[in-house]
């Protein structure tokens, strides 16, 4: 009889552990779905290459549920949503709020909902920076428009902290590198931020095929920065009068690539006149380097900005421009820092960053 008690009680406690460990996703899409599936793929899978899969009945409701590896990230895919989620052997459900929709783990504390509250803070600052955005295209003045850039430039780097922060939060998980895959588009054009986020990710990844396709994506963007001695040039200034490179050895220099057309250049043109003569006495030259491709439009813009500094520009325009190929500039602004040799120290540098390397 004792016997008999201890392999029911056995039993018992085999089908609830097992029921503890499934892996169980449900909700309702709210939409018309493509064929119906609903689906869960691996971030590094082709289009819907799903492990599991299921189709929605007729209220658009769905249960998912199977085999999974814990601790890997996928995205549910159902109509037009693409829900991150970190997968584990638990109970989930779809919830929509307001016009967005994320998947909810049912243990509170679990690493899905403490992404989910990352990925709504992410949510609201896009929202009030695309709503900055509004009416950007339309402004004809360039000056009202370079002053919404700076606001617009301050938003950014609020936004891209909280970034920062959301991979350091989830370092060691899968939850990290996701989050800069989401972001490859934006990271692969701007290396600096690429690289902020890979030191933040630390060596901590979790070995697999999503850590080495951002790995891989940094490498080709660290391929594609000007690196080594910078490029010479030949190119004039207002006047007419050439200048090279090489005019410029023995002094630090800040190499400036614009164009007229450019609000973030034109507002970047009133920073460095607040700090130009700050610069100029610390030994460094600057230089800016024009791609417009109107002479006219060009000099309207220097009297404009009260520029105090060297100008330079090619004729050529950004498309056509030689000197734009040769620096990799893929687009404006973008500033290089250059040692007294020659060789490229820094893309991109702060004020804060120029004092330190110079002195």
């Amino acid at each position: 009889m004792k016997k008999s008690v201890l392999y029911i009680i056995l039993f018992v406690s085999l089908i609830a552990c097992k029921k503890e460990s499934v892996f169980e996703l449900e909700g309702h899409s709210g939409q018309v779905l493509r064929n119906g599936t609903v689906g869960l793929r691996y971030p590094t899978a082709p289009g819907r290459q799903y492990f599991l899969s299921v189709q929605a009945d007729s209220s658009d409701y769905f249960f998912l549920t199977g085999e999974i590896t814990p601790g890997k990230v996928a995205f549910l895919n159902f109509g037009y949503q693409h829900l991150p989620l970190y997968v584990e052997k638990q109970h989930y459900r779809v919830v929509k709020e307001h016009d967005n929709y994320y998947v909810l783990s049912d243990q509170k504390e679990s690493l899905q909902n403490r992404y989910v509250q990352y990925m709504r803070q992410m949510n609201s600052l896009d929202s009030a920076y695309n709503q900055l955005c509004q009416g950007y295209d339309t402004i004809s003045d360039i000056n009202r428009k370079a002053l919404l850039s700076d606001r617009l430039k301050l938003n950014f780097a609020r936004r891209n902290d909280r970034i920062i922060q959301g991979i350091q939060e989830f370092s060691g998980t899968e939850i990290a590198l996701n989050i800069i895959n989401e972001l490859m588009y934006f990271c692969e054009v701007d290396y600096r931020f690429f690289t902020r986020a890979m030191e933040a990710l630390g060596d901590s990844a979790p070995e697999g095929d999503l850590k080495n396709k951002v790995m891989e994506a940094y490498e080709q963007a660290k391929n594609r920065q000007l690196t080594g001695n910078a490029p010479s040039f030949r190119l004039p200034d207002v006047n007419g009068k050439m200048y090279t490179l090489e005019d410029f050895r023995g002094k630090y220099l800040l190499i400036d690539f614009w164009a007229s057309w450019c609000a973030p250049c034109r507002a970047k043109n009133k920073e460095l006149n607040k700090y130009y003569r700050e610069l100029k006495d610390m030994g460094l030259n600057v230089v800016s380097v024009s791609l417009d491709n109107d002479r006219g439009k060009w000099l309207k813009a220097l009297d404009e900005d009260q520029v105090s500094w060297l100008q330079l520009v090619d004729l050529e325009g950004f498309e056509k421009s030689k000197v734009r190929t040769d620096y990799k500039v893929e687009r404006v602004p973008t500033v290089y820092l250059i040692d007294p040799q020659g060789e490229v120290l820094i893309t991109g540098p702060s004020l804060e960053e120029i004092r330190k390397m110079i002195k």
